[in-house]
């Protein structure tokens, strides 16, 4: 009987050694590499991983940093406690300016950013519940605007200025294109260098690749998603399936037209029927690799970008 239960629990470990990313090592694609973002529970809809399971199965898998989101509740002062479960990671996360914080709610920016230690430092405007996304899916009037006519609305001004001063990164959301372009325009002159167009290939935004050049030449890194490749009428998660779907392939022939200089990869993933955010990343760097995208690109959409977004010193060579 001992035996027996030996040999159940050997191959239970054996099983979360292959889940969890442990016995990563140096030549690991994932090390160095930062998750910019991911979705763990707690959340109003299901999720694989809780944040505790999120950071250890990280930082046994070799990466640096990752960037905990929620389309719902604030993220900053639960990367302050996931910090206390790991060694080397560094754990962050913010606020997505969704109605449950009230929107374009500055005071929601000044709070995440003030209670969180540092740890709260990325700012998503709308996502789920901005307007566009609602239109693109069909899932209620109404929703958030960033525009009043042809110019910003006074709290995302004030919400700019907040980003600026605490030095934090703006992440678009699910914003239409004109909204992203006036923002990031916006923002440039306000002397604001820390952006970052969410999913940008995806359904929403939906940019084209004109607007997606526009954008990096403004300053702003775009930011590709594995979760993406995984969507489309044939999706495995139901949620997914009224996105379309973006190959790698056409990942890959965006970063060979724009250059990796101006492109953050992350995965989006954290659904229970996708797979886990480690496998995902490291999957979608593999695969990456397969379309002829060089390990030194891979090295800097994964580790140098992000990291500057997030006022990580460089890696030593």
């Amino acid at each position: 009987m001992g035996k027996v239960l030996g040999g159940g629990l050997l191959i239970l470990l054996l099983w979360l050694g292959w889940a969890m990313g442990v016995g990563a090592t140096e030549e690991s694609p994932l090390s160095g590499a930062i998750e910019f973002h991911v979705h763990t529970a707690p959340d109003v809809v299901p999720r694989l991983w809780d944040d505790q399971q999120l950071v250890e199965a990280a930082e046994a898998a070799g990466l640096r940093a990752v960037v905990l989101k929620n389309h719902v509740l604030p993220t900053g002062d639960r990367a302050q406690l996931a910090q206390k479960r790991v060694q080397r990671l560094q754990v962050f996360g913010g606020v997505v300016l969704n109605e449950a914080v009230g929107g374009l709610n500055p005071e929601a920016v000044r709070v995440m950013s003030r209670i969180s230690e540092g740890r709260g430092k990325v700012v998503w405007l709308p996502t789920i519940d901005a307007a566009y996304h609602r239109q693109r899916f069909g899932t209620g009037e109404g929703g958030i605007s960033l525009l009043q006519g042809d110019r910003l609305s006074p709290d995302l001004e004030q919400i700019l200025y907040s980003v600026r001063d605490r030095h934090l990164v703006l992440g678009t959301g699910h914003v239409s294109p004109e909204e992203i372009l006036a923002v990031v325009r916006r923002a440039r002159r306000l002397g604001i260098d820390k952006l970052l167009i969410t999913h940008a290939m995806a359904e929403v935004p939906g940019l084209t690749l004109t607007q997606m050049q526009t954008l990096a030449e403004l300053g702003a890194y775009l930011e590709l998603d594995y979760v993406n490749a995984l969507m489309g009428e044939t999706a495995i998660d139901p949620a997914h399936r009224a996105w379309r779907r973006v190959t790698v392939e056409e990942m890959a022939a965006v970063i060979r037209t724009i250059g990796s200089e101006h492109i953050v990869l992350s995965t989006d993933l954290g659904r229970p029927d996708d797979p886990n955010p480690i496998a995902g990343y490291e999957t979608f760097i593999k695969e990456l690799r397969n379309q002829g995208i060089s390990k030194a690109d891979l090295q800097r959409m994964t580790q140098e970008n992000p990291a500057r977004l997030l006022d990580l010193p460089p890696l030593p060579l």
